[in-house]
């Protein structure tokens, strides 16, 4: 009888958790879920608008994959801004780390400056590198037709330098992404493992090459893996500063997108190319995982 009436509480136990944790499933389901069921069930349509739409298969996919060399180049560029962008704020992130680990003077408020920048808006972020920049009015320009010998405004925003003026200004912005994860990590470790380096002889870089690295790896490993998937997929901080020009040379996979859905309204299409972009960021973890094994990494 004790066993039948502790089964019965046991059962209603669950039965409570489940429908407490329901109305949060429900959310997740039409706020996520259905958005990405819905945008998959679009990509095999065709039509201009969204009440015009015929089922045409994998006719989008072939189109593009096939007959559209833009699309191409969108992926060509979206992997070269996500990778430049990665090796930057990954190299900058873990040298600021490392500085801001320091003990000096301040060193609390210097901290907080730095880590505020990620509270700005990436959009207004844009805005202020837009008119930092400016070939007439800009105090990038000003300060280098004044005080250093290049004679004459640079356009930041030319052909040849927009993908890098993109990257950059996105590196000021998501750097201190990396600085958190890096910064977190580096205070956990134990300062005798410094102390008894240098007891061995072992100079900063021997430090950083035997102490450090070991102990910092694994969250390396997950930040080139989020900072990877975020850069390919970002939109605002391109859009701004370049609407994906001059002559596509800042058009990621995510901009084409966009411009195709709402720009030429060919909803099918714009959706076939987020797909694609979907599986492609897939299988790209995929192996990523399949070679580092990251998760050993961050077991360890």
């Amino acid at each position: 009888m004790q066993d039948t009436v502790a089964e019965w509480k046991r059962k209603r136990t669950n039965l409570l958790g489940y429908l407490l944790l329901l109305p949060a499933v429900l959310v997740f389901l039409v706020l996520s879920v259905g958005p990405v069921l819905y945008g998959i069930w679009l990509s095999f349509q065709s039509g201009f608008g969204f009440l015009d739409l015929q089922f045409v298969g994998l006719e989008n996919y072939r189109r593009l994959l096939f007959d559209d060399p833009n699309f191409w180049s969108s992926v060509r560029t979206g992997a070269v801004y996500a990778a430049y962008s990665v090796v930057l704020q990954t190299t900058l992130g873990v040298a600021i780390a490392l500085l801001l680990n320091e003990s000096f003077r301040f060193e609390n408020f210097v901290r907080t400056i730095v880590l505020v920048t990620y509270l700005i808006p990436t959009v207004a972020v844009a805005i202020l590198f837009r008119w930092l920049l400016n070939a007439q009015i800009g105090i990038v320009n000003f300060s280098l037709t004044r005080y250093t010998p290049v004679d004459g405004a640079v356009n930041f925003f030319s052909e040849a330098l927009a993908l890098h003026t993109v990257v950059w200004a996105s590196g000021w912005k998501f750097t201190i992404f990396v600085v958190l994860i890096i910064l977190a990590r580096l205070q956990s470790i134990d300062a005798e493992l410094y102390e008894l380096a240098r007891i061995n002889g072992a100079n900063a870089i021997q430090r950083f090459r035997d102490v450090t690295y070991p102990q910092i790896r694994s969250a390396l490993f997950l930040v080139i893996l989020l900072r990877g998937i975020f850069m390919f997929n970002k939109f605002d901080m391109i859009w701004v500063l370049t609407e994906g020009g001059p002559f596509r040379q800042t058009e990621t996979m995510v901009i084409y997108a966009y411009k195709t859905a709402f720009g030429q309204q060919s909803y099918g299409e714009g959706a076939a190319v987020t797909t694609l972009m979907f599986l492609l960021l897939a299988t790209v973890s995929i192996v990523y995982f399949a070679a580092f094994s990251p998760e050993e990494e961050v077991e360890n």
